[in-house]
C-alpha cells in the first residue's frame, strides 16, 4: 500500500515547481485524487437483514481469503486487499458498539422472504443511531428475491428512502458489487474494488481514474510552462498506471507502472511528442495553443489509462493494448483539430 501513496506524495513534491496561479489551480483539480491515493483505506460495510454474514461470505467468495481474528465487532477481510465489515444479528448492541467504534460507509441490507418488516425496523434502528452520532446519511444497498416489494418496504421509513442507493436482486454479484462501489466514499473504492475480484467493479474506478487523472493533465498541459512540466505529466501518467494495476488486485512494485508504459511506447518522449505538437499550434493558432496543449495532454494520458485499463484488468495482450493506445491517443488528437 505504501507504493501508491509514495508515487503520489511524490507528484505532489513536484507541484512546489508551478507557479503559485497555477499551482493553485492544478491542486484544486488533484484534492479528490489526494483521497483516493493519499487517504485510502478499507471499506467498511455494516450488513444487515436476513443471514448477514453466511451473504457476505458468498458475495466475497471468503474461502478464497481469511478473516482476522478481532475481538472487534469490526472484523477484517483479506484477500488481494482488505475489506472491514461488521453483522448486524440478533444482538443488535454488537452492531451499536461497531458503529460507535466508526461510522460504516454504507449498510447493506439483505432481506430474507419472511420477517421483512421486523428486519426493516432494525435497520431504520442502526440507520437513526448512526445518523444521531455522526450526522451525516450513509448509503444503503438493499439485497432480496422481491426487488419491488423490498423498495416499498425502505420507502416507507421516511428516515431510510432518501439514502436507498440501488435495490438488486440477491443472486445478481456483479451488479451488487457494482452498487457498493459506486456508493463507497472516494477513500475506500480502490481498495473496494482490489478485495471483490469483480471485473466489472475494476473496469468502473479503473475508467474513472482515467477520467480523474486525464483531467488533471489537461489542467497542467493547458499553462504556458514550456518543458517545466513533463515530469509532472510523466509522474502523473505512472500514478493513474500503478493505480490500475492496484485495482487489478496484482502485485505492484515502483517498476511495474515503468515497465509497462516502456513496453507501450508511451515514455517520456511519447509526453514531448504530444506536448511539442500542441505548442507548434501556438504559432498557427494564437491565443489558442495553450488550449490545444492541455487536450492533447487529457488525451495522451487518457489513452495510456485506457491501455492500462484493458491489460491489468481485462487481461488484453500486448499488441491489442498498443492498438488500442494508437486508436485512443489518435482520436483523442483528430477531435481536438477538428
Amino acid at each position: 500500500m505504501k507504493t501508491l501513496a509514495y508515487l503520489a506524495e511524490k507528484f505532489e513534491k513536484l507541484l512546489d515547481r508551478l507557479p503559485g496561479s497555477i499551482r493553485k489551480l492544478v491542486e484544486r483539480e488533484w484534492r479528490p485524487l489526494n483521497e483516493v491515493f493519499i487517504q485510502r483505506r478499507p471499506a467498511r460495510l455494516l450488513i444487515a437483514g436476513s443471514k448477514p454474514e453466511s451473504f457476505f461470505r458468498e458475495l466475497f467468495g471468503v474461502h478464497q481469503g481469511r478473516i482476522e481474528a478481532t475481538d472487534s465487532p469490526w472484523r477484517t477481510f483479506h484477500h488481494r486487499g482488505a475489506l472491514r465489515f461488521a453483522i448486524a444479528g440478533e444482538l443488535i448492541h454488537a452492531a451499536k458498539n461497531a458503529i460507535s467504534i466508526a461510522p460504516p460507509d454504507l449498510f447493506l441490507f439483505v432481506a430474507g422472504d419472511e420477517n421483512k418488516g421486523s428486519e426493516v425496523e432494525l435497520l431504520a434502528e442502526l440507520y437513526r443511531f448512526d445518523r444521531e452520532r455522526y450526522g451525516t446519511p450513509v448509503p444503503i444497498v438493499a439485497v432480496g428475491g422481491q426487488t419491488m416489494e423490498l423498495l416499498d418496504a425502505l420507502h416507507a421509513d421516511p428516515s431510510l428512502s432518501a439514502s436507498v442507493a440501488a435495490v438488486l436482486a440477491e443472486g445478481d454479484r456483479g451488479p451488487i458489487l457494482t452498487a457498493i462501489a459506486n456508493a463507497l466514499p472516494q477513500q475506500a473504492r480502490l481498495e473496494f474494488a482490489r478485495v471483490s475480484g469483480e471485473k466489472a467493479v475494476q473496469r468502473e474506478i479503473a475508467n474513472s481514474l482515467t477520467r480523474s487523472i486525464s483531467g488533471v493533465c489537461g489542467a497542467i498541459g493547458a499553462q504556458p510552462i514550456p518543458l517545466a512540466d513533463f515530469p509532472i505529466l510523466t509522474s502523473l501518467q505512472v500514478l493513474l498506471v500503478a493505480g490500475i494495476v492496484h485495482v487489478s488486485g496484482r502485485s505492484l512494485n515502483l517498476e511495474t507502472a515503468r515497465d509497462f508504459m516502456g513496453a507501450l511506447g508511451a515514455n517520456i518522449g511519447l509526453g514531448l511528442a504530444f506536448r511539442e505538437t500542441a505548442r507548434a499550434a501556438v504559432k498557427l493558432l494564437p491565443g489558442w495553443g495553450n488550449a490545444i496543449s492541455g487536450g492533447i495532454a487529457a488525451a495522451g494520458t487518457y489513452a495510456v489509462g485506457r491501455a492500462a485499463t484493458g491489460y491489468f484488468v481485462e487481461n488484453l495482450t500486448l499488441p491489442e493494448v498498443r492498438r488500442r493506445f494508437r486508436l485512443k491517443g489518435r482520436k483523442g488528437r483528430e477531435g481536438r483539430e477538428s
